[in-house]
């Protein structure tokens, strides 16, 4: 009998994580689930990690060169039997009841792809900090009840950091895939490109996925992954035909100037955070128009190094 969930996991240098992945999608209520976990060329211990379980629900597949999260997914999606194809990256994990409730949630609305609210966690914690709703709700008000979301709004509001259950028959009625050359913003492209391609996609208020912030990940270096993620849009938007989507491609190029935006704050937050007050006031000084932006980084960083010499 086939699975209604597969589970797709693809890890790179994940050791230290990758076993609470495992045991969350193990221990969730929806039972009949596979897992693929495709390992990404690791050079750590990843590949023993997950081939430590004995569970037939289990199925571990190797990359024979390093591919990227994109080509990845693109692998273990190929390989699913499941009506569903659930997104859980190898440092995250999940609350039980999640594939229960956005399944429950799918069917109910007839949704071609489902998600949920993100739980926000420190490395080194367990308990989350905050939701990524809640980090949001000036720009997106308060979420108290499951929402549609259609191309033009996940690209005004960007939704790509949510992690989906796709129905795999819709992925491949419309031969939808991650686009292999994305090492970032990969998870904004395919939503829309899904969406684009008439999807029904919901989203659950309930916050079930628990995200690790942790240092080395692929978003860990905040300037490179948002070029990367300001060429996709650019990209992205140049695939569309204006007469058919030109408000989804001007929605595009706000984002690509908001992201344009966020990569200056974070060159100058670099800095800030190490400490390196002779290269934050040289980045001040050839950008004065900025400072309104850069002082109130400035005044939390005081802060923070106010508040941690006043522990010691």
């Amino acid at each position: 009998m086939k699975p209604s969930v597969s589970v797709i996991i693809p890890a790179f240098n994940v050791e230290a994580y990758l076993g609470a992945a495992i045991d969350s999608v193990l221990e969730q209520t929806q039972r009949d689930v596979e897992l693929i976990i495709v390992d990404d060329c690791s050079t750590d211990g990843t590949a023993a990690v997950a081939g430590r379980y004995q569970d037939a629900r289990i199925r571990v597949l190797r990359n024979a060169k390093n591919e990227g999260p994109s080509q990845s997914r693109n692998v273990a999606i190929d390989h699913a039997e499941g009506e569903w194809v659930a997104i859980l990256d190898g440092d995250d994990w999940w609350k039980p009841r999640r594939l229960e409730s956005l399944l429950a949630l799918a069917e109910g609305h007839r949704a071609d792809i489902v998600c949920d609210d993100l739980l926000l966690v420190p490395e080194g914690e367990r308990n989350p900090s905050v939701t990524f709703f809640q980090t949001q709700a000036r720009r997106l008000g308060r979420i108290e009840q499951p929402f549609e979301v259609n191309a033009l709004k996940m690209a005004v509001d960007d939704y790509g950091f949510l992690k989906p259950v796709f129905r795999r028959s819709f992925l491949n009625a419309h031969a939808l895939r991650y686009n292999p050359a994305l090492w970032a913003g990969e998870d904004f492209d395919f939503l829309l490109r899904c969406l684009l391609a008439s999807g029904r996609m919901v989203v659950s208020q309930e916050a079930m996925y628990c995200y690790r912030s942790r240092p080395g990940s692929l978003t860990s270096d905040p300037v490179r992954c948002l070029t990367r993620i300001i060429d996709m849009a650019e990209a992205l938007s140049a695939s569309l035909d204006p007469r058919t989507q030109g408000e989804v491609i001007a929605a595009l190029g706000r984002y690509r100037e908001w992201k344009l935006r966020e990569r200056e704050d974070a060159r100058f937050r670099a800095p800030l955070q190490k400490g390196a007050w002779g290269e934050c006031m040289s980045l001040a000084l050839r950008n004065p128009a900025k400072l309104p932006r850069y002082m109130p980084m400035v005044g939390r960083q005081l802060v923070s190094l106010a508040v941690s010499r006043a522990r010691r």
